[in-house]
């Protein structure tokens, strides 16, 4: 990927994101990531946003490149730094994305970065990272799927907010069955007909039984479609753009309105 030029304002609010009193990085580590990008550190006792503004400065006027500036914030987020502080690390994600949003580029959480539709103003970057948000609790989607991709969805970041939202429906039944696997495996377990964990209606009659099938199944679509396809294919080979991201996740959320009619199954009544 070719990165783009950014422009000494868009620098300076990556200083400021990176180095926020509050919720950026501490001095220390500051210079632990200057260092790893061995970029010059010459202002080491000035405010934090000032000392890596300048720090930029410097590596950006000797390389005649700003991609320096890309490389730190690939350092910044890379995923294991998202460890110890996963809030700070999704909060600065987040941030660090409305400015590389103005640029066509954004910042995923496996550290790479992708290539977006880019943002003309500071409006438009605030109207496209709230704007499947809306539509979403317009259509009354279940509030697991804002709540499992919120950061996503904020972020404008469609790719992996169908991900998660996928990911919250495995969740979902695991806690309900007590089961620990995943995907295909926990649903084909979980609601089984002949020893369900977890049951739809009464699966007295025939009826019933389809319509166990037919959830399981359409659970089981699901990781198919979504989950595996993105986990595994590369970006250019699964677009995920707004219209489907809403297609996508209103199916996940009528499964989980599914599932909150459905009711745990005790063990003891099942074994002979």
């Amino acid at each position: 990927m070719t990165l783009p030029q950014l422009t000494p304002n868009q620098i300076e609010q990556i200083a400021r994101i990176v180095g926020d009193t509050s919720a950026g990085f501490t001095g220390s580590e500051l210079g632990h990531l200057l260092a790893q990008c061995r970029m010059d550190d010459p202002d080491s006792g000035l405010t934090k946003w000032k000392r890596l503004y300048n720090a930029f400065c410097v590596a950006v006027n000797e390389s005649g490149s700003t991609n320096i500036v890309f490389q730190f914030i690939q350092y910044c987020m890379e995923p294991a730094q998202g460890l110890n502080d996963s809030d700070r690390y999704g909060w600065m994600r987040f941030e660090l994305n409305q400015v590389l949003m103005l640029v066509g580029i954004e910042i995923r959480d496996d550290g790479q970065f992708y290539s977006v539709s880019k943002a003309q103003s500071l409006g438009e970057v605030q109207r496209r990272t709230k704007a499947l948000r809306e539509k979403l609790t317009g259509y009354g989607v279940h509030s697991a799927v804002l709540r499992c991709c919120r950061d996503e969805l904020l972020a404008q970041d469609y790719f992996h907010a169908v991900q998660e939202a996928a990911k919250s429906l495995c969740d979902r039944v695991r806690t309900m069955s007590g089961l620990t696997t995943d995907g295909v495996r926990l649903f084909n377990t979980a609601f089984a007909v002949g020893d369900p964990y977890v049951a739809y209606n009464s699966l007295r009659t025939s009826s019933e039984q389809n319509q166990q099938n037919g959830l399981k199944e359409m659970l089981c679509g699901v990781i198919h479609m979504v989950r595996n396809v993105t986990a595994h294919e590369l970006r250019i080979h699964w677009d995920v753009n707004e219209k489907d991201a809403v297609d996508i996740l209103t199916q996940i959320s009528y499964l989980h309105k599914l599932l909150d009619v459905c009711v745990t199954v005790p063990r003891t009544t099942l074994r002979k």
